[in-house]
């Protein structure tokens, strides 16, 4: 293995030590962590019962507050409606850890008498509707009831109280009341909103109200319904029961559809219907109740269609509320959470408190102690406190769970970091592994150093070997007088190779002047002329017309060029479109002359060419050397020794 090699392994244990480092100190820091948290879960178990303890006190000392003023209102409106009646009295106990609350009445021997079971129906009247009026305030809803013959157990005589005392509450709490009655209107307070039912089911109820007064009474931003709208819905066609922000009544005979409007409001907040609600021939029963700001909450029954339920939330033009990129409708069997949440009409601790059925006009007492206290301590005091009790108890399990998983995670990060003890020590031993891997490179260097100079001298071995060899063939050389000797006679060789050289060139040129003399002997005297001399005085004079003539056509082509535009025609337009015709043969004849004297003289000077190659390129009557175009252009040539 080379020392690369050695150090790049090395390198992948260093690596790898600092991913089993992180690992380890991260196992560390959640062993730490996880440890404070389990810490901190065991503390806060320790600390359970006195916690439990101090939030069930806290508990009951609100309690104990409400039962207090529960118990002042409570004796009040019973004296109100029933004068000489026995106070109320409200015991509050513990029923599993949970409060539990009894409602009585005190003798006067101090003894307790049960509100539903020791006492007559009046009483359970003024009181079921009081701790109705509580529960709405207490449950922080919405802030209507509406009562089906909450007075049927009260002598007549006492109703007008019982309404007065109603009228009273509702105005302090801020609740607005609908209450269903068959007692004669004459005994209600001037101060109610009395409509009554006209009609008979058969032939369509109806409802006569002070639709116009009740108008009045509203703000468009007041909360609280304006009118309940009934369409096709048992005995009625259309009718309309107006309201107002207090307490309105709705009187009439029995069994002529006063019930019939809580009916309606059962199915709309609490999706407590069947189809007999829609009337008889009808596909569908409506019911319409006005809301703050001109809106219409609306609800359908349609029989044997889907969705059978259908709520939804109009303007008063009519369309669909939109907002936040929510339409308001809703079809199916549960009411829309929508609903619940724009007018806070729902189940509290499963009980109808906001709409009261006919049938079961005793509210609260009929209960378990435990669930008459969860109702009337749904205050802000007490849900709070409900809300701390609930996350106790979910902090505590979820200590448990933190305890039994954190001391499971604990024992594996202790079990991980048991495994990777060794690494402080795996990290000595490696950086002693670097410090040998350092000196043996540094070793290495230094044999290569030493190879590098036996390579050298090597080399120099060679070299000097090589050199004594020379030497030894140049001892057996001659001295320097004989290589001066050698070097005169190579540059005399070399003079007589340059002298011969020179004779062979004369002898050449005195062999070509002989064969020139010898060709001239026979020439006559004086130079001939050439027998076709008139041919090529006839192509010179050809050429040179040819060339007038072209430069001619040229001259009169660039003319015709730079002429302006033909002016518009004239009687002689015929004669001028002939000599422009003429004109344009012309040049076409001239660029033809043109052409054809190029290819003529290109055609003499050819045979120039052939001329002079028969000849060495000499002029045939003199002798002298010629180019074809000279002789073309009519050179006259001397004879040797005189002027051209």
């Amino acid at each position: 293995m080379t020392p690369a090699d050695i150090q790049d392994a090395l390198t992948r244990a260093d690596r790898l030590l600092s991913r089993l480092e992180a690992t380890r100190d991260g196992d560390r820091k959640a062993l730490a962590t996880k440890t404070r948290a389990v810490a901190a879960a065991k503390g806060r178990l320790a600390q359970r019962d006195a916690v439990d303890t101090y939030l069930r006190e806290l508990q009951q000392d609100a309690n104990r507050r409400s039962v207090a003023t529960f118990e002042t209102l409570l004796t009040a409106l019973v004296q109100e409606v029933l004068p000489g009646e026995k106070p109320v009295r409200l015991d509050l106990t513990t029923e599993r850890g949970l409060p539990a609350l009894d409602i009585a009445v005190e003798r006067p021997d101090g003894g307790r008498e049960d509100v539903l079971e020791d006492n007559g129906g009046a009483m359970t009247n003024v009181v079921g509707m009081a701790l109705r009026l509580i529960a709405v305030v207490k449950a922080g809803v919405g802030r209507f009831l509406a009562l089906d013959e909450a007075d049927c157990w009260i002598a007549p005589d006492r109703v007008p109280a019982f309404y007065r005392v109603l009228d009273d509450g509702a105005a302090r709490l801020g609740v607005q009341c609908l209450a269903i009655s068959h007692h004669d209107v004459a005994g209600f307070d001037a101060g109610l909103t009395v409509s009554r039912i006209a009609g008979r089911p058969g032939t369509g109820v109806a409802i006569e109200g002070p639709a116009a007064s009740c108008a009045a009474q509203w703000r468009p931003e007041m909360p609280g319904f304006r009118f309940i709208r009934l369409i096709d819905v048992q005995g009625f066609a259309d009718a309309t029961l107006p309201l107002s922000p207090g307490v309105n009544a709705l009187v009439g005979p029995n069994n002529h559809g006063k019930s019939t409007v809580i009916r309606a409001l059962r199915a709309v907040f609490y999706g407590e219907v069947r189809d007999s609600l829609v009337r008889a021939g009808a596909s569908a029963g409506r019911v319409e109740i006005g809301v703050a700001g001109g809106r219409v909450l609306r609800y359908v029954r349609q029989p044997k269609r889907t969705p059978v339920n259908l709520w939804s939330l109009h303007e008063a033009d009519g369309s669909l509320v939109q907002e936040n990129g929510t339409t308001f409708e809703t079809g199916g069997r549960d009411v829309p959470a929508w609903v619940e949440r724009l007018y806070g009409i729902t189940r509290v601790e499963e009980l109808d408190v906001h709409v009261a059925h006919q049938k079961f006009p005793v509210f609260l007492l009929g209960e378990k102690p435990a669930r008459r206290s969860a109702v009337l301590s749904i205050g802000r005091e007490a849900g709070l406190i409900r809300d701390m009790q609930a996350l106790q108890r979910e902090r505590v399990t979820e200590d448990q769970r933190t305890i039994r998983e954190g001391e499971r995670e604990i024992a594996r990060l202790r079990e991980t970091l048991a495994a990777l003890d060794g690494l402080d020590a795996l990290a000595e031993t490696l950086h002693g592994l670097h410090d040998q891997a350092g000196a043996l490179a540094a070793e290495a260097a230094r044999l290569r150093d030493r190879s590098a100079l036996a390579e050298r001298l090597a080399r120099a071995s060679r070299l000097a070997a090589g050199a004594a060899a020379r030497a030894r063939a140049l001892a057996d050389l001659p001295g320097p007088e004989v290589g001066a000797e050698l070097g005169r006679s190579l540059a005399e060789a070399r003079n007589r190779e340059a002298l011969g050289r020179r004779v062979l060139a004369a002898a050449t040129d005195l062999a070509v002047a002989r064969g020139r003399v010898a060709a001239l002997a026979d020439l006559p005297p004086e130079a001939p002329s050439p027998q076709d001399s008139a041919q090529a005085a006839a192509h010179v004079a050809r050429l040179r017309r040819l060339r007038a003539g072209l430069a001619e056509a040229e001259e009169r082509a660039a003319a015709l060029r730079d002429l302006p535009a033909p002016p518009a025609l004239r009687p002689d337009a015929a004669a001028t479109r002939q000599r422009l015709a003429e004109i344009g043969r012309r040049l076409a004849e001239a660029e033809d002359r043109k052409a054809a004297a190029r290819d003529g003289l290109a055609a003499a000077e050819a045979e120039m060419a052939e001329v002079l190659a028969s000849t060495g390129g000499r002029c045939p009557a003199c002798g002298t050397p010629a180019a074809p175009a000279a002789l073309l252009a009519g050179h006259r040539h001397a004879r040797a020794g005189e002027a051209a």
